[in-house]
């Protein structure tokens, strides 16, 4: 979902800081060994609260998503032309699903401002699943719900570990480069298949 069909980058970055100043007394620089621990940003908030004497850690939590909800419609953005690609693959009768390293809530939040949410018939976050990107028990259980097998569906990714999850699933795998915007070149992990931008992506669906 981020760095695949939002731009959020920038959101996630100041609501850590945010969220840093006000339980650290200090920002967050991205060479903090605090981001090691991320994505999703989740991560980072709950090591920095572990670290504090009194681990305040489902108040770190509530005050990172309190802003992302915040700031979200002001930061946020949906790349371009993916609200035209996703209609036109839903008007053709392919299924759609995420798989991310967000939450459900923070998901379903996000999908619903851009008014994308209609468009997938399953949403994996998680809340869902044990085992985080590379593992592919997230895809498996998208999967499951939309009565598909792997030789039948493609993932689309940012990074290296969704390029990896698929693969592990036995999914055909595209990079999408449009994006890549934190947690390193999805192309390390040698995807199927690269696209640069979303008209590309859009260009290897026959129009129906």
């Amino acid at each position: 979902m981020d760095g695949t069909l939002f731009r959020t980058q920038d959101l996630i970055v100041h609501c850590v800081n945010e969220t840093s100043q006000r339980f650290l007394k200090r920002s967050l620089p991205r060479e903090d060994s605090l981001w090691s621990f991320g994505p999703p940003a989740r991560n980072v908030i709950l090591r920095l609260a572990e670290s504090l004497p009194r681990r305040p850690i489902h108040e770190a939590i509530d005050h990172y998503e309190s802003a992302y909800r915040r700031y979200f419609r002001d930061m946020a953005i949906a790349f371009h032309g993916i609200p035209e690609l996703l209609e036109e693959l839903d008007r053709s009768g392919r299924s759609l699903a995420v798989v991310t390293s967000e939450t459900e809530t923070l998901s379903d939040y996000a999908l619903e401002t851009f008014n994308l949410r209609n468009y997938f018939d399953s949403l994996v976050t998680s809340d869902h699943v044990l085992r985080r990107k590379p593992d592919p028990e997230g895809i498996h259980l998208a999967l499951l719900k939309m009565r598909l097998g792997p030789q039948e569906c493609m993932l689309i990714g940012d990074s290296t570990a969704d390029i990896a999850a698929g693969k592990n699933a036995g999914l055909l795998t595209g990079a999408a480069l449009w994006g890549s915007e934190t947690w390193g070149d999805p192309r390390s992990a040698n995807p199927d298949l690269l696209f640069s931008n979303v008209q590309e992506l859009r260009g290897f669906f026959p129009r129906t």
